[in-house]
């Protein structure tokens, strides 16, 4: 069985969750009616080229600079905040400082307090910090500014104030040096500065690997869809209906997360019911066809999901998620499982056959 990537685990559980992009648990029918599970997907669409389709080669280099990019994001992590004196504050320290706002000569609400600044972060309005730098410890400054015209605050929109700003202390960040001392604390499998570079080399590769594949699959499958003959207004209306209403309950569950009504919703998007039942709509088609499509080249092709692909599906990422497989299951039903796996077998065989420029 190919081993399918990890990310897939995280994507196809939001789909479950979702209720979206994976066949559902099958239409309740009497005999003789059309469902998943017996429907016959070329009385809906013909097939074009979905073998040797060309795509262009990625490049998946990994260079000097982007390991050393990525040693120095290790580094910041574990950095330290170092009171530094002797010096004027500079972009990337972070200074303490009180500050008083006036306009007019009469401070102003939210104007006042004291505050760790890191300098280029842009926390303060614009001329603020580009004030702060060249101070040293215990200098103190008037800063003339002017606040935005678009400030949430219609008093201070536009207006020209001064603060008064004093600089109390001065830190930098403390990178630690590269050593395999120090490799060997970060929790990595690693115990010198080469193996780790190594590691991290590989790491990179991996990931670019994996995400040039994920895109040259996403073109595959639309050059597939392109290629197949299919009237979209024609689509088996309970399939269009059941996508359809995948969509839907995504986005309801989307908003009701974020403690918002529908209606709030719609109107935040500038939109309306009518538009939003005809995206659902376009949105149905288009999921059923490519569900007819993945069906037609599975059948072409015989590709089948086994008991044993789902069972070491489970396994596998219950290990990796600590977790059961049991409980994946009450998360991931079989029926579930078995269309997302049916559709990566389905990708990996246009993947596998396609022909790289």
């Amino acid at each position: 069985m190919k081993k399918y990537r990890k990310g897939g685990f995280a994507c196809l559980m939001s789909i479950v969750m979702l209720a979206a992009m994976v066949t559902g648990c099958g239409s309740s029918a009497t005999a003789g009616e059309e469902t998943q599970n017996n429907i016959d997907p070329l009385k809906y669409v013909t097939l074009g080229e979905y073998k040797g389709i060309a795509i262009e080669a990625a490049d998946t280099t990994v260079s000097d600079a982007d390991i050393e990019n990525r040693i120095n994001s290790d580094l910041g992590s574990h950095s330290e905040m170092k009171e530094v004196t002797g010096r004027a504050a500079k972009m990337g320290d972070v200074v303490n400082i009180d500050y008083v706002g006036t306009k007019d000569g009469v401070a102003f609400d939210g104007g006042t307090g004291n505050y760790d600044l890191e300098l280029g972060s842009g926390s303060f309005i614009p001329g603020f910090e580009d004030g702060v730098v060249g101070m040293n410890v215990g200098d103190e400054k008037d800063l003339d500014l002017t606040f935005p015209e678009n400030y949430h605050s219609e008093e201070l929109a536009g207006a020209d104030v001064v603060f008064n700003v004093k600089v109390n202390s001065i830190s930098e960040k403390a990178v630690p040096e590269l050593t395999d001392e120090l490799v060997q604390s970060l929790g990595v499998d690693a115990k010198t500065v080469e193996e780790y570079k190594e590691n991290i080399k590989k790491e990179l590769t991996e990931e670019r690997e994996s995400s040039a594949e994920a895109n040259q699959k996403s073109d595959l499958l639309k050059t597939v869809m392109d290629n197949t003959k299919c009237d979209i207004d024609s689509l088996p209306e309970w399939l269009v209906s059941e996508k359809a209403g995948e969509f839907k309950s995504s986005t309801e569950a989307f908003v009701t997360q974020y403690g918002m009504t529908m209606d709030d919703y719609l109107k935040q998007m500038g939109s309306d019911q009518a538009a939003f039942d005809k995206e659902a709509l376009d949105y149905g088609k288009e999921q059923a066809k490519t569900e007819l499509v993945v069906l037609a080249i599975s059948n072409a092709e015989n590709l089948e999901v086994t008991d044993k692909d789902m069972e070491d599906y489970y396994q596998e990422y219950a290990k990796t998620y600590n977790t059961t497989a049991d409980q994946l299951k009450k998360s991931i039903p079989r029926d579930e499982l078995k269309s997302y796996l049916l559709r990566e077998k389905v990708m990996d065989f246009i993947y596998d056959n396609a022909v790289t420029k």
